[in-house]
């Protein structure tokens, strides 16, 4: 078996099984100790034509002799992680005749792993379903911990629960078919939790040529140092009520407005992350909050995961600010993840309106700037 860690959270324990190649090698195992007929395989068009057959032989050989590998597909991005691709999951379900004895599994990127979960959580009031991540962001973060849901136009994420899966299996393989762009884009939640928790993963990412990973670079073991800490921090805090897991969100207050105010199309997750990290360590330095110099850091290790990001990059403060203020109005503080110092994170609620106009609208500015 791959390198194998655990998550125990909500009364349950599952694995995380990290390698190369890791899904050939897991899957036999965990449909024989779940025993479904059918497997539901919610992924997206083109992951289906490049990994579809090798992941059809995986299954199949485990199922019994009428057992059947479905796929509900439906086109990617942000956008369509909604309410309405979760009905047509839930009528394409009911079509096949998938009970609560089979197994929905997860094939993709983090809205794939997103929707996927919530379609799991609440078809039949709940099957079982497996987590096979497909990008370096949700193999890092987004397919571990449970957390599932759909957005709205008012914002993402907004229906949605906590339901764990069976197992998390991040094949390393797969990342090799990834564009560059995608791989740097999930390098900045790699570097959040070098930030937050690991020095080394920091040194490791300094020392790179160009700041990016190196040809041919082994990303198992990476994936597991980041992976257990997430696993940590979810049997710490699960549903997110003791502060331990919301440091998780360092970079997403700023993060998710400016993809918000990117349309989700100029940003990827990622690179919005990355840039919400630089303007939270110059929030906690302006701000007085830091103990030690923390932008030139930032800069140094996020700056080349941002190479290939639209310049100049069409977003205004006006814009990140504006997002920010409807949360505001839909009842939701802003709070921020700043370091005191390095892996020393607070919360800081509601900060100064100019404070954090200041923050946007400069590092901004310094983006275009640097076209």
């Amino acid at each position: 078996m791959p390198g194998e860690l655990m998550v125990r959270a909500g009364g349950k324990e599952y694995p995380i099984l990290v390698g190369s190649g890791s899904y050939k090698e897991a899957l036999p195992e965990i449909l024989r100790r779940l025993g479904p007929d059918k497997v539901a395989v919610v992924s997206h068009p083109p992951l289906r034509e490049m990994h579809g057959k090798d992941l059809e032989e995986a299954l199949r050989d485990e199922l019994p002799r009428h057992g059947r590998v479905i796929w509900f597909t439906f086109p990617e991005g942000e956008e369509n992680k909604t309410l309405g691709t979760v009905t047509e999951g839930y009528r394409f379900l009911l079509r096949e005749s998938l009970t609560r004895e089979d197994m929905i599994l997860a094939f993709g990127g983090g809205v794939v792993g997103d929707l996927a979960g919530f379609l799991a959580a609440t078809y039949m009031r709940g099957v079982r379903y497996l987590q096979l991540p497909t990008t370096l962001m949700s193999m890092v973060d987004s397919s571990i911990g449970g957390k599932t849901g759909v957005d709205l136009p008012e914002g993402k994420n907004i229906v949605g629960c906590f339901y764990h899966p069976e197992a998390v299996i991040a094949d390393v393989s797969v990342l090799r078919t990834l564009p560059e762009r995608e791989v740097l884009s999930g390098m900045a939640e790699v570097a959040k939790y070098g930030f937050l928790y690991d020095p080394e993963i920091l040194r490791e990412m300094e020392g790179w040529p160009e700041g990016r990973p190196p040809e041919g670079y082994d990303f198992a073991p990476l994936v597991r140092r980041c992976a257990a800490h997430k696993a940590r921090v979810v049997g710490e805090d699960e549903m997110d009520l003791k502060g331990i897991r919301a440091f998780l969100n360092y970079g997403h207050t700023f993060g998710h407005a400016l993809e918000a105010a990117a349309g989700y199309r100029m940003l990827r997750h990622g690179e919005a992350v990355a840039l919400g990290m630089i303007m939270a360590s110059r929030m906690a330095e302006w701000s007085g909050r830091a103990r030690v110099p923390l932008v030139e850091r930032h800069l140094r290790v996020l700056l080349p995961l941002l190479r290939d990001i639209p310049r100049p990059l069409e977003v205004s403060a006006r814009d990140v600010l504006g997002f920010m203020e409807a949360d505001k109005k839909r009842g939701r503080s802003l709070r921020f993840v700043l370091l005191r110092e390095w892996q020393s994170p607070e919360l800081v609620e509601s900060p100064p309106p100019d404070l954090v106009w200041e923050t946007v609208e400069r590092t901004l500015k310094d983006l275009h700037a640097a076209r």
